[in-house]
């Protein structure tokens, strides 16, 4: 949630604390003007009444978090003690009662001279007042002030219970700053207060709507005349329809609420809301997980938001929150959420805001249609809404997430040491109680326990792999030899990896009901990922616009460049975890590293590319790769070494045949673009996955026996682009492309034969990254 959408939540409640407050105040001090009981005369100068003027004050001051247990006393009982006096002492012209326009003029001329209340505000306190006690909106009789008096004694008590929170409830003098368990305890009195208060009234009996509490905050901003902290109702007026939309997600278009139980019910949906946006806001707003209890209290984060939803009135009522009430959410929160562009006239911001709408709701419905259906019928025309179906879908995602990361937290990580090996992690995988966390801490249900179980195995088969997936420092995937030693940041985002893996496979994959271990996804079903979340890729400046779906390339990438990779048809879990990996420690974090550090080096031209993102001039963006080639690829320790070892003429050849195998379809001479470095950041570390796999003899080159080795996972592609059906010949003519770079004829390989006969050298990276090149336009045509 941004900081503004916070604010109105801070606002609304310190608005609703104070309406709470001026509604046994002036809302119904106005009532009491009549005719004086004779013989006695009320001196209006009198010290009970003078003290009414002060009210707006004080609401501001306890707004703030500054108001004293005993302040608050005096102020409340200033008010009862006027009520009594006035109640006993005067008559209005209605018999037992008073009306509107008599107590709003009576007040307007002794007490409130310099915050009077208008009619429009006299008449929404009316229907608060007829909220809280009952009766009529047009009068208020004696026995109601009575009642009156009761609530405000109650209030009094609350306030003062209340008022030690007031600044984590309001964000006052906090420099946005409040610890997790503050946060629990300022709602926990919160929901104390206003329960009690529910209890005490008649709101539950009432049909007071959401409209009228509009309407009465408007008016209430403008008795208070904007005095800090309230702002004026204007400046967040434009917010109100993004809170109505909230609350009809949770509540439905027309909610009808049935008695206190009910009504109970929902306030405290109101308040969890609230809680979710101040933790939001004071902790997790930063996105900074560095350490186990951070993390633990985001996880408790989205616990209290799933049950937030299970237990909205409209789920428990309707069974669904419909897609038309999501979508307007999402319309109503998009122009706060998205970033502030000045350059945009406000036709292209609402272009921007309604491209923003139309891919997120688009993303949405099939990740609900396609990842969180258990049915998967996939069919467009069933879906309703977001169903309970859906949600416990996320929290079996979730459980299995924390029954992973559990096990990650308490691993016993040795800084000095840099954490732990491969070995000692299968050791502690072996001897971990999964059993225990399952029950005791994640689930009661026999299925969702059995559905843990196996993803506890699935875990296994990850942390087993003989080349298992390691991440730095910097949370980019490690491509090396050797056992690297995983810290908790590594594991951490391991567990990240495996998660988004897990999702793309459940939604795109064969076989998924049991074990992950034997499910797989097609080529199809990759390319049918790429197509579903196209618009929003192109959004978020993920995917390149002038490629009409890349699935079948990326598909054919993960099945040659993965650790896992073999060529086969299908992508099982290993690749699948692996092809995330790699997408997202080269594809996204190195290549956005690369490109902002360009842009420090003054490499950038005025120009911009089809993403939007300056172009860098190629031999300025050439000379910084190789001179900081080891804080860009300090995950690729071996492909470092390599670079640096070249001398020029040797950097100039590994370079441009980099970039022959990252050209875009509108390349610039001399410029580099998005795409290219996107492009070669990922092929570095293909370079790197194939010698790390095939260099047996660690002697950083291939042998010719080590092509040989590597052409299988090959074959099924080569099989396609070959002429021959004939294995022996692919092979060979595989080899060939290695050593020589290109695809040979019948006559080639022949030459080929008589060259092993000489002997040949080992193919380093750089015929590795020439075999990029020859293989691009093959990719791309297999991949159409």
């Amino acid at each position: 949630m941004s900081s503004k959408a916070l604010n109105l939540w801070r606002k609304s409640l310190g608005c609703l604390i104070a309406v709470s407050v001026v509604t046994g105040t002036v809302g119904c001090s106005e009532f009491l003007n009549g005719k004086k009981i004779e013989p006695e005369v009320i001196e209006f100068s009198d010290k009970r009444f003078a003290c009414l003027q002060e009210i707006p004050s004080h609401l501001e001051k306890f707004s703030i978090g500054e108001a004293k247990s005993s302040e608050i006393s005096e102020g409340f009982n200033c008010m009862t003690e006027a009520l009594t006096y006035f109640n006993k002492k005067t008559f209005g012209s209605l018999q037992d009662g008073y009306t509107v326009e008599e107590m709003r003029k009576f007040f307007g001329k002794y007490f409130l001279k310099k915050n009077n209340v208008s009619p429009e505000f006299a008449a929404e306190l009316m229907k608060i007042k007829k909220a809280l006690l009952g009766g009529s909106v047009g009068h208020i009789t004696k026995d109601e002030i009575v009642r009156l008096v009761e609530i405000l004694q109650l209030m009094r008590d609350e306030s003062i219970q209340l008022s030690p929170h007031v600044k984590v409830l309001l964000d006052q003098n906090l420099e946005n700053k409040a610890q997790w368990e503050q946060i629990s305890s300022a709602i926990s009195q919160l929901r104390k207060s206003l329960q009690r208060l529910l209890e005490k009234t008649q709101i539950a009996k009432s049909d007071y709507s959401f409209d009228d509490a509009k309407h009465a905050l408007s008016g209430f901003a403008e008795f208070i005349r904007g005095q800090e902290p309230f702002a004026p109702y204007q400046k967040y007026s434009s917010w109100v329809p993004m809170v109505e939309s909230v609350k009809v997600v949770l509540m439905g278009q027309r909610a009808n609420f049935a008695g206190l139980y009910q009504w109970s019910e929902s306030l405290d949906t109101l308040l969890d809301l609230y809680e979710l946006a101040l933790k939001y806001y004071y902790v997790i707003g930063d996105l900074e997980f560095n350490d186990p209890a951070k993390l633990r209290q985001t996880s408790q984060f989205i616990k209290q938001g799933l049950d937030l939803l299970l237990n909205s009135h409209q789920m428990k009522t309707s069974g669904r929150i419909p897609v038309e009430d999501i979508d307007n959410l999402i319309r109503q929160m998009l122009p706060s959420l998205l970033p502030v562009d000045a350059s945009l006239n406000e036709v292209q911001k609402q272009a921007r805001v309604d491209g923003y709408y139309r891919a997120i709701t688009k993303t949405y419905k099939v990740v609900l249609m396609k990842i969180l259906d258990p049915a998967r019928p996939q069919d467009s025309r069933g879906l309703l809404g977001l169903e309970k179906k859906h949600l416990l879908s996320i929290l079996r995602e979730l459980n299995i997430w924390r029954l992973h990361q559990s096990f990650i937290d308490f691993l016993p990580f040795k800084e000095s040491q840099g954490g732990v090996t491969q070995k000692q992690l299968i050791q502690a995988y072996e001897k971990f109680d999964r059993t225990a966390v399952i029950e005791k801490g994640l689930s009661e249900d026999v299925f969702e326990q059995k559905a843990l179980q196996n993803s506890w195995l699935d875990l296994g088969d990850l942390i087993k792999n003989p080349r298992m997936v390691s991440f730095n420092a910097d949370g980019r995937m490690v491509i090396a030899t050797g056992d690297m030693k995983q810290s908790w940041k590594a594991l951490t985002k391991f567990n990240l990896m495996r998660a988004l893996s897990r999702m793309l496979l459940l939604g795109y994959g064969d076989g998924v009901s049991g074990r992950l271990n034997q499910a797989a996804m097609s080529e199809k079903g990759l390319v049918q990922w790429y197509e579903d979340f196209q618009e929003l890729g192109l959004l978020l400046k993920a995917f390149d616009p002038r490629s009409a779906n890349s699935g079948s390339r990326s598909f054919l990438e993960a099945n040659f460049f993965t650790f896992s990779g073999n060529g086969d048809g299908g992508m099982d879990q290993k690749e699948t975890f692996e092809f995330v990996s790699i997408l997202f420690s080269a594809g996204l974090s190195t290549s956005n590293a690369v490109s902002k550090h360009m842009e420090l080096a003054q490499c950038t031209v005025a120009e911009t590319d089809v993403f939007g993102f300056a172009y860098m001039k190629e031999a300025c963006f050439k000379a910084q790769l190789r001179k900081h080639i080891g804080i860009y690829f300090n995950n690729l320790p071996g492909m470092v070494n390599y670079v640096r070892g070249l001398n020029e003429e040797q950097w100039n050849q590994f370079f441009a045949y980099l970039l022959a195998a990252s050209l875009s379809p509108t390349q610039k001479p001399g410029l580099i673009e998005t795409a290219n470095v996107r492009t070669m950041v990922t092929i570095l570390h293909y370079i790197e996955t194939v010698m790390v796999i095939y260099d047996a003899d660690h002697n950083q080159g291939l042998s010719l026996d080590e092509v040989y080795s590597s052409a299988p996972r090959f074959m099924s592609f080569f099989k396609k682009v070959s002429p021959t059906s004939f294995e022996f010949l692919i092979k060979e003519g595989f080899a060939h492309l290695v050593f020589y770079g290109d695809i040979p004829g019948a006559g080639g390989i022949l030459g080929f034969q008589f060259s092993k006969l000489w002997g040949l050298d080992d193919a380093q990276r750089m015929e590795i990254a020439r075999l990029f090149g020859t293989l691009k336009d093959q990719l791309n045509k297999v991949g159409k």
